[in-house]
């Protein structure tokens, strides 16, 4: 037998990455034993070491200023604070590490291309906005002439048809010019769709909103309802949003799907206004809700990005305060932000808002633009950014390492209900390693996951996150063909849709709130779960996939699961443990247990008999939870019984000792938001 300090001398022989996966392993082999062990705080990681740390307070040898509103400015003058440069992009040329811009209000129409970033933690190079400074940074040009007034039927006659001509509608035509696009890059003449999507199954899916062009128009800051034929927009209403609680019909022998309503109109599009693009991409006549085009500012997406390193690998850049929007990218893979980190490494993103791109709001990782970068994604900060309106994703981060996401707001992101090529999330990752997601509002996010992990992350903690309001073909949180140990711990997840109701969506987990695809060691601890059309928690197998998991060694416990409309739990092998749950309002039968072809759904006592939920709880309580105002309401006949701690986590989302199941160690009606805006 090996003597304990031959055992710890051969453990401190092991490298970094095998050392945690050591203590990771032996936190779910011990995960309901927490007596003696150190508690694992809002920063460690599911193997218990702390978060890496390479942030320093920041100085700057020299500032540049940008003013492209001053009468002085130049951009062939100093880029001092008498004589500004006039475009961002000037000093994106000029600086040096060590050096840093101060951007003053007012919008700029470019796309900024570093030149280089800094050396080091104390030698980075920042762009940030001006104290109090509303400054956007935006990929869109304003049409203010060229447009001529067009007539439209509100029924066009076809050849052999009996349909009259009805009465006429205004509309306005604009030739887009070559010279209107930077780097000969017309969105508008591209589709949305790029690379191999073999995947994609016309049998199955309608690949219309792939083949959608990339460009958008925004009137007066709204986006415009695309229309696939010139004919619609002479429609005297647009078809309303469909309604997701009624199922739909299936037609011409395809899965009921929801088309044909408006994608823009739930997430603040104009209303009745529209557009339709010509199909050589070098026109557009929009229908407008009133007025004429000089009574409105008319934009149009020309850029892919807003901001992107000129070379691949670029790192220590920080971004702060700053508004970029409206970018006409396409879907992923590859990836091509609105915002591409390139493949650099240790940036800071912080209090920056993004909005309105056509697929990826923020590429962190190994994306389109890094070439062949290695070590890319590694060592980012991003915090306190609001991400909004994105077609596809709002982040998204091939290979990262050692990255903090915390304290952000995701919403209205998926809009372009591309969710079957599956790439559609908040946020997704690849190879992800130590990352910390933490303290995140994730909410209104249409066609696609909230947040989703795929293929081969490891040592990850998804903590003290607010998921709410969540339509898809899958889950709130997906960990997707995972085997080394993550965390997913102290989260609310609520009000998780099919987004096509009648069919089982990805997997049969559509409308669930964990989804356990093929993957092993997750602990899932302290969390709320409800409201789900399908399963609080869901797993399978991917017999067709490769070096996939056995959906093993999963942990559930201490967790609250509420108004599930099919099951709590689903699990798909033996070897899984759960305990000191409770559960509320769930069906008779609300237990699934899947063994290859014989699914059962199983009442508490016959769960049981599998060995688990032991000294879990079935009781009496009201909870509800409003994702605008974060307030979720609580109320219990009585008091929930005491848990003991599992996996050394000793605190609820808010800091304080852990006596309950569920993320609040008070769990009535609160104010929650997790964000620290401090």
């Amino acid at each position: 037998m090996t003597s304990e300090p031959a055992r710890f001398a051969s453990i401190l022989q092991l490298s970094r990455i095998d050392r945690r996966r050591f203590m990771a392993s032996a936190a779910i082999a011990g995960v309901w034993q927490s007596a003696g062990a150190a508690p694992v705080s809002d920063d460690r990681l599911p193997d218990g070491t702390a978060f890496a740390r390479w942030e320093k307070p920041l100085s700057f040898a020299k500032t540049y200023y940008v003013d492209n509103t001053a009468p002085q400015a130049d951009d062939d003058g100093p880029g001092d604070k008498a004589h500004p440069f006039r475009t961002i992009s000037k000093a994106a040329d000029v600086l040096q590490p060590g050096e840093r811009v101060v951007i003053a209000a007012g919008t700029y129409r470019e796309c900024v291309r570093p030149a280089r970033g800094g050396t080091g933690p104390a030698q980075m190079i920042s762009y940030e906005a001006a104290p109090g400074a509303k400054v956007v940074i935006t990929g869109s040009e304003v049409l203010k002439t060229g447009w001529r007034k067009e007539t439209i039927p509100v029924a066009m006659r076809f050849p052999g048809s009996a349909v009259e001509t009805g009465p006429e509608v205004t509309a306005w035509r604009c030739d887009l010019p070559a010279a209107l696009f930077p780097d000969a890059y017309n969105p508008f003449a591209l589709p949305s769709i790029m690379g191999q999507w073999e995947w994609l199954d016309p049998k199955t899916t309608d690949i219309g909103p792939y083949l959608r062009r990339r460009g958008l128009v925004f009137v007066d800051g709204k986006p415009l309802e695309p229309m696939e034929q010139l004919r619609e927009l002479a429609m005297p209403h647009l078809p309303p949003v469909p309604d997701f609680t009624v199922p739909p019909v299936p037609q011409n022998g395809l899965p009921g799907r929801r088309r044909g309503g408006p994608i823009m109109q739930e997430v603040g599009g104009s209303p009745g206004a529209r557009v339709w693009i010509d199909y050589t991409g070098t026109a557009i006549v929009v229908r407008l809700g009133s007025g004429t085009p000089t009574d409105h500012q008319i934009e149009i997406t020309t850029r892919q990005h807003v901001f992107v390193p000129r070379q691949s690998g670029t790192g220590f850049i920080r971004l702060k305060g700053i508004t970029f929007q409206h970018a006409g990218n396409a879907y992923p893979f590859p990836q091509n932000g609105m915002v591409s980190l390139a493949g650099g490494d240790h940036w800071i993103l912080e209090d920056n808002t993004l909005e309105w791109a056509n697929g990826i709001g923020l590429a962190i990782g190994i994306d389109g633009d890094s070439g062949f970068t290695r070590g890319g994604g590694a060592s980012h900060i991003i915090r306190r950014n609001s991400i909004r309106y994105c077609g596809v994703e709002g982040i998204g981060g091939m290979g990262t390492s050692d990255v903090l996401i915390e304290d952000n707001l995701i919403e209205w992101c998926g809009w372009a209900d591309a969710e079957r090529g599956w790439e559609a999330a908040g946020a997704k990752f690849h190879f992800a390693r130590n990352m910390l997601f933490r303290r995140n509002v994730v909410r209104h996010i249409r066609h696609g996951n909230a947040i989703w992990w795929d293929v081969g992350n490891a040592n990850c903690r998804v903590t003290s996150n607010v998921i709410a309001d969540i339509q898809t073909v899958s889950a709130a949180i997906h960990f997707e063909m995972t085997r080394q140990p993550n965390l997913v711990d102290n989260n609310i997840v609520w009000d998780v849709r099919n987004a096509e109701p009648g069919t089982p969506g990805q997997r049969g987990c559509a409308g669930s709130g964990i989804f356990i695809n093929a993957t092993d060691n997750l602990i899932v601890t302290q969390n709320l779960i409800g409201r789900c059309d399908n399963s609080g928690i869901f797993a399978i197998l991917r017999p067709d996939r490769k070096n996939s998991g056995m959906a093993s060694g999963n942990s559930v416990a201490n967790n609250i699961f509420a108004k599930c409309g099919k099951s709590a739990i689903v699990f798909i092998n033996p070897n899984n443990k759960a305990d000191c749950n409770v559960y509320v309002a769930m069906p008779e039968k609300f237990q699934g247990y899947y063994q290859g072809e014989n699914k059962q759904y199983l009442d508490l006592a016959a769960w049981r008999a599998h060995g688990w939920d032991k000294q879990s709880v079935v009781a009496e309580a009201e909870i509800g939870f409003d994702p605008d105002r974060l307030e979720l309401t609580f109320t219990s006949r009585k008091p929930l019984p005491q848990v003991h701690p599992v996996a050394r986590i000793q605190n609820d989302m808010q800091g304080r000792p852990i006596r309950v199941a569920g993320p609040l160690a008070d769990p009535h009606t609160r104010h929650v938001d997790p964000r620290h805006r401090a």
